[in-house]
């Protein structure tokens, strides 16, 4: 598999938004940790005072997924050598631009942001990766994911000990479907993941074969193949097997993927902290991006907590 830097510049027309609220980011933290997935700490660690007043490159690169050209865009911080890695996966529908103030505040903090287009993953009238939203499933974009990270350790500017993955919605529940089958990532960071999927297709179709060809599901026009690979999955039955931290953040007031989905994998989850936010949908203001990007930096410079 090949990654190509494209050398062309483009600005996309269409953000993902499903929900805006303007409300300050106001949260309760709870925390599930297993002492054996810990690592002792023998020496005190040096803590780093985040700032995020550096600069960054846009890169963008075409690489080969599924016999899909899929899209990606990087924020490649300038002059600092090898770098953390975020590599985010957006939501239903979205694109590169989704939580896109998280993005910007991570490369301004020194770390570097790979995000990817699922094949078929936009509904935008101009997606930048090959496929149709009918073609496109859970397990297509973990199979995307997974190519990603493998092209992300070759990259110049990677750090490849310090890859960590982030998730929105939809893709927050192919990072971790994704982190229960590799081994190099350093954490998770989950955006309201859609653990609830499953569950929710199962109580829309009760029966498969009345499933139809195609149907719209939030705007956005999928396929069968959408329901049928996640039709019998359980999405909280691995999650005791990451032994890797995640942090998890969820609106209170979610409607999409209700802030139950996120409690219910905290129980099987081994070292996770979640974060509900008060007077939050399915949705984040630029504001809580800012914050919450400022909040991500901090962990992975100083530790997940």
């Amino acid at each position: 598999m090949e990654l190509n830097e494209k050398k062309d510049s483009w600005e996309p027309a269409w953000r993902y938004c499903l929900q805006r609220v303007e409300r300050p980011l106001v949260r309760n933290s709870t925390n599930t940790t297993n002492a054996t997935a810990q690592t002792p700490q023998t020496t005190q660690q040096v803590h780093v005072e985040v700032k995020t007043d550096g600069t960054y490159t846009v890169k963008e690169y075409d690489f080969e997924s599924n016999g899909k050209n899929l899209y990606a865009r990087a924020f490649v911080p300038d002059g600092k050598g090898r770098v953390p890695l975020v590599i985010f996966s957006h939501g239903l529908g979205a694109n590169v631009e989704h939580e896109e103030e998280v993005q910007k505040t991570l490369a301004k903090a020194g770390i570097a942001v790979f995000s990817l287009e699922f094949a078929g993953g936009s509904s935008s009238s101009s997606p930048m990766s090959e496929g149709l939203t009918t073609e496109m499933s859970v397990l297509t974009e973990v199979q995307n994911l997974k190519d990603a990270i493998r092209i992300a350790n070759g990259m110049e500017y990677v750090d490849p000990q310090k890859i960590y993955l982030m998730g929105s919605s939809q893709g927050g529940l192919v990072t971790a479907l994704t982190a229960e089958e590799v081994t190099n990532i350093a954490g998770l960071f989950l955006f309201y993941p859609a653990f609830s999927l499953p569950d929710d297709i199962r109580s829309s179709f009760p029966k498969l074969d009345e499933v139809p060809e195609t149907f719209n599901l939030l705007g956005t026009k999928i396929g069968k193949k959408y329901i049928t690979d996640i039709y019998d999955m359980d999405a909280y039955a691995n999650l005791d097997k990451l032994g890797i931290p995640v942090h998890i953040y969820h609106g209170k007031d979610d409607y999409i993927v209700p802030l139950t989905a996120s409690q219910k994998a905290m129980k099987r989850l081994k070292d996770a902290r979640l974060t509900t936010l008060e007077d939050t949908g399915h949705a984040l203001t630029p504001e809580q991006q800012a914050q919450i990007g400022l909040e991500i930096a901090d962990e992975i410079y100083n530790g997940m907590k």
